[in-house]
């Protein structure tokens, strides 16, 4: 209970931070609706002028969107800041104050570092989610919605554990932004579109080494009565819970491991 009530004195500090500077706060907001608007307008334009991409229609890739845009805005809340700027704390030492307090260090980072910069992508993804829901004429009953829930929390867990992997490595080489521009940012725009449309290779990373296609791929096929599974089971619609939460376990235990072999930049 101890990070719960830590966790809900930052947000106060973040609250309070927002209704100092409301004109910084509101133009950064309109200027990353802005940004990821336009992005979704050129990925409309591509779709909507080609019709279809290998069987999937405007509106479904919207949704594939949508879900990747959403559980990025719900896992950057937290592990956006800390994972963007270990290297730097690191490197000006500020990361050992972390090591000093007596609260687990990960889950006090994440608490002191959570970014509300991302309300403008959780905006603008549930109301990409509601056109696309509405327009795909998909009616969800309980169980659907509550597992459409549960698939956005696991896609936030895969991408939270993504952002905590390409982090680990500014226990050992500092300088690695390279690293985490190709297997986050350039890596996660395969999924924009249904991975049914790269080759077989391609496919495979997605699903078994970097399992982005769980984020929205398999388990959008559930809701739009979809099947395109290629040459995968029908079964992996259904798997994104577990691995959202295998990885995220894995993420956790390697950023232990790197915890451990930290070397401060005073020792």
């Amino acid at each position: 209970m101890q990070y719960v009530s830590l966790y809900f004195e930052f947000i106060k500090i973040q609250i309070v931070g927002i209704f100092q500077f409301k004109k910084a706060f509101t133009l950064g907001l309109i200027a990353q609706l802005a940004s990821y608007g336009a992005e979704f307008f050129l990925l409309w334009i591509v779709i909507d002028r080609f019709n279809e991409i290998n069987g999937w229609y405007s509106y479904e890739v919207l949704l594939l969107y949508a879900m990747n845009l959403c559980s990025y805005a719900l896992a950057s809340f937290f592990l956006a800041s800390p994972s963007f700027r270990l290297s730097q704390m690191i490197k000006d030492g500020t990361f050992d104050e972390i090591l000093t307090k007596p609260l687990n260090n990960f889950l006090y980072l994440i608490c002191r570092e959570f970014n509300s910069g991302y309300l403008s992508h959780l905006i603008l993804s549930l109301v990409a989610m509601f056109i696309a829901l509405a327009n795909l004429n998909v009616s969800l009953n309980f169980f659907q919605t509550l597992f459409f829930i549960i698939v956005i929390l696991s896609g936030s867990l895969i991408q939270g554990a993504a952002l905590i992997l390409i982090s680990i490595p500014s226990f050992w080489v500092v300088e690695n932004s390279m690293l985490k521009d190709v297997l986050f940012f350039q890596a996660k725009n395969f999924i924009r579109y249904p991975i049914s449309i790269y080759p077989g290779i391609i496919q495979i990373l997605l699903t078994f080494v970097i399992p982005y296609a769980f984020i929205n791929f398999f388990p959008v096929q559930y809701f739009i009565q979809k099947n395109d599974f290629t040459f995968f089971s029908p079964v992996f619609q259904f798997l994104s819970p577990l691995v959202g939460v295998v990885l995220f376990i894995l993420a956790y235990i390697l950023w232990r491991i790197g915890i451990n072999n930290y070397k401060s930049t005073g020792s």
